[in-house]
């Protein structure tokens, strides 16, 4: 399961998510993917679908315009219990709005077994003090450590530089470097050498 978290909205995540979905697509694995939280946009999970996500949902099938931290865990519980179904070699979800907002991000991130069930946290910041922070507050609010810090805040060399020298993480853009970011979470999630087997099989 891989989530998408963002310092605000607009910070890139349903372009990252949807980067990580067409490279796993690519390689050969299935991909499902839901949006949790944020503006009740279809748009978001058909661009998850049309870059090779074989089922997606968003928050709005379940009857639920706007998100909030009373409803947001529980939407999260149900989408992920209905994404699973049909054995997907991966889940990949968009948390919508920044991790500190009014859509239940944060009260999503503070439950343990949602903590549990996500196998990976990708970062979506606009700029490096946004991914700084938000990788502080992963770190230190959540107890998560991110698998990798995207958005406009990696859209040059300089700020992939102080990302991975200061925060420890890696950096990678996902509108001119997806197919990476997809390798990179793959190898993450231990995929990597799975599909190298099947590949010589």
């Amino acid at each position: 399961v891989v989530a998408l978290a963002g310092t605000c909205m607009e910070a890139g995540k349903t372009a990252a998510a949807c980067a990580i979905v067409s490279r796993m697509r690519h390689r050969g694995l299935a991909v499902h993917a839901f949006k949790a939280t944020g503006v009740s946009l279809r748009r978001d999970i058909l661009a998850m679908e049309d870059s090779g996500a074989r089922r997606s949902m968003i928050f709005t099938d379940l009857g639920i315009v706007t998100t909030t931290a009373a409803s947001g865990p529980a939407l999260t519980r149900t989408m992920l219990t209905e994404m699973t179904q049909g054995r997907p070699d991966v889940v990949v979800f968009e948390l919508g709005d920044g991790i500190l907002g009014a859509d239940g991000v944060e009260a999503i991130l503070s439950e343990p077994d949602i903590r549990k069930a996500m196998s990976a946290v990708v970062l979506s910041a606009n700029d490096p003090v946004a991914a700084w922070g938000g990788v502080k507050l992963l770190r230190e609010r959540f107890d998560i450590e991110p698998c990798a810090v995207t958005g406009p805040a990696t859209d040059n060399a300089v700020g992939v530089n102080i990302i991975q020298d200061q925060m420890g993480v890696r950096a990678v853009n996902a509108m001119a470097a997806g197919a990476e970011l997809g390798d990179h979470i793959i190898d993450s999630l231990g995929l990597g050498a799975q599909l190298a087997r099947a590949a010589s099989e």
